[in-house]
């Protein structure tokens, strides 16, 4: 009954999305390859420079609920170059999380925020480039993600450095865990600041596309998208032109101590398919460091409504929350330690629970 009551939830979801893109048709960003060859990620440490922090993590403003901050990036737009923080302090300083909202988000999460912060964990909800307060018009949301290469690109690397920042300063505050969470597009930006940022103690991935490229050929709601870039190139050159932003190209900082990943999975997703993710927790697993996964039976935007959504709620914090048992510290510190082994003990005994 819920996976039916799912579907039907998702399918509206789906056609709201494709009747906007009717309607911004003549608005959108055409096709563009002009400065993508520059952006090519043909070595590791070329996307470590990339996605390097420019300025301090200093804010310009702090308020009870709210954190105001300069982005790295300056940008045409002058409203996108500082971005807000939502604030829902939970009063410690042990953990805290940054999250990061799905692309077109015309709300917040505070029911998942008000969660968390009551179990002990402080949530700081970012704002990603042109949404919300960053937005000029009700279609600047497009400039994130579009048929322009090298826009896009520097958009998510925007998102990242944001990303970084709001980390960085959260370090500064003196939390003792600093956690990502994010949801599609959000979910590949909490990836990359993962990767990139090793302050981030862990990392979830709700419904999101480990390739943006794959997204674009595969979801439901892209065919637009895919129409503009499809007669200029194929799959696999928007996966090269888009390699610094694809998480399969960050295997190096996804598989660095000290680093859990989550990832949750929609069964029925018709938007970024559950294919593309199994690709890259099997590439994981490759490399000895296989993380949690969940799959739930629901599609992309019903992992919102109920019970999906307490399910991944519940599921996240049990995530986030946990801790070596004193066999496995032992392991540790003890002779004859295997971080590889350490790792599948702690992911196995995480499914069982």
């Amino acid at each position: 009954m819920f996976r039916y009551l799912a579907r039907r939830y998702d399918r509206k979801h789906i056609m709201r999305s494709l009747e906007r893109q009717r309607r911004i048709h003549d608005k959108a960003i055409s096709f563009s390859y002009d400065g993508s060859d520059e952006l090519v990620f043909n070595e590791i440490s070329n996307g470590e420079m990339f996605f390097a922090p420019i300025l301090p993590a200093v804010p310009l403003r702090e308020e009870a609920d709210s954190v105001i901050f300069r982005s790295d990036i300056s940008t045409e737009d002058q409203k996108n170059n500082r971005f807000e923080c939502v604030v829902t302090d939970s009063g410690l300083k042990q953990h805290a999380i940054v999250v990061f909202h799905h692309w077109y988000a015309r709300s917040r999460y505070p029911t998942f925020s008000k969660y968390f912060a009551r179990k002990g964990i402080t949530v700081i909800e970012a704002t990603l480039p042109h949404h919300f307060g960053r937005a000029s018009n009700d279609y600047s949301e497009e400039k994130l993600f579009n048929a322009n290469l090298g826009s896009t690109v520097q958009s998510m690397r925007q998102a990242v450095l944001d990303g970084r920042k709001i980390v960085r300063w959260l370090y500064s505050q003196g939390y003792q865990k600093i956690s990502v969470v994010g949801m599609c597009l959000g979910g590949t930006v909490a990836g990359l600041v993962a990767a990139q940022e090793q302050k981030v103690d862990k990392a979830v991935l709700m419904v999101s596309p480990g390739s943006p490229a794959d997204l674009v050929w595969t979801a439901e709601t892209m065919t637009a998208l895919r129409g503009r870039i499809e007669p200029f190139m194929s799959l696999e050159g928007l996966r090269t032109a888009w390699g610094l932003i694809d998480l399969e190209k960050h295997l190096f900082g996804l598989t660095r101590p000290r680093l859990d990943l989550m990832f949750l999975l929609g069964k029925d997703d018709t938007v970024a398919r559950p294919g593309g993710s199994e690709r890259l927790i099997e590439l994981l697993a490759k490399c000895n460091l296989p993380p949690e996964v969940v799959r739930l039976n629901c599609g992309h935007s019903s992992i919102g409504m109920f019970p999906f959504n307490l399910i991944a709620a519940r599921k996240v914090l049990r995530f986030l929350k946990a801790t070596p048992t004193l066999a496995e510290l032992w392991g540790v510190h003890g002779f004859g330690y295997d971080l590889a082994k350490f790792n599948r003990a702690r992911a196995s005994r995480l499914r069982a629970e």
